[in-house]
This record gives structure tokens, sequence and C-alpha cells, in this order.
């Protein structure tokens, strides 16, 4: 695996939007319950596409499924705590500083995220 795909802007390209960072901002309690919410959404999601695909059904299988990872990425950010989430911020930091390791994009970027 290389350094990219190893960071968690990569893995979770959610984790560069704003409301990530509102989402971090949350009380503990309230990213808990948000956090429980969105599971329960990925796997309901999961199962429906499971559904339709044996149904014959591809359109909403593929629905479901698009719906599941994005819930299952936002369950990720509200249940990130204490090192990851320092960790996460690091890395976007640095990314900043030096481009987003690309091949040819290792100038600064002027773009805020």
């Amino acid at each position: 695996m290389s350094d990219r795909s190893s960071s968690a802007e990569v893995r979770n390209p959610l984790l560069r939007l704003p409301a990530a960072q509102k989402m971090r901002s949350l009380s503990p309690e309230a990213r808990a319950v948000l956090a429980e919410l969105l599971r329960e959404l990925s796997f309901d999601a999961r199962e429906r596409a499971e559904r339709s695909w044996r149904q014959n059904k591809a359109p909403m299988a593929v629905y479901w499924k698009a719906v599941a990872v994005y819930a299952g990425h936002l369950y990720r950010i509200a249940r990130l705590t204490g090192a990851r989430c320092e960790r996460a911020s690091a890395t976007r930091a640095s990314e900043a500083e030096v481009g987003d390791g690309a091949p040819g994009h290792d100038t600064p970027r002027s773009d805020p995220r």
C-alpha cells in the first residue's frame, strides 16, 4: 500500500468537507447518537442493496450501495476521537503544506480545505 492510499482523506474523502469539521465539534454524546444512527442507516442500506440485487434491480442496488458507503464514511467521522482525530487533522495540514502527494502535485495548495 502506498503512502497516499493510507491517508485518511483518501480512504474517506468526506473528511475534506467543512461539514466533517462541524460534525467533529459536536459534543461526544451528540456524536455517539449520530454515529449509531448512521451505522444503522449503513446496515439497512446494505441489506436493501443486496435485496435489490437479488431481485435483478441493479439501478436500485447501486443506489442503496452508495447510500451505505456514504453512511459508513459519515459514521467513521462521527466516531473519530482522540488520537485518530488528531492524526487525520495532522495529515490534512501536512498535505496542505506539500500538496496532495500525487505525482506532479508537490506544490503547496492555495485552496483552503
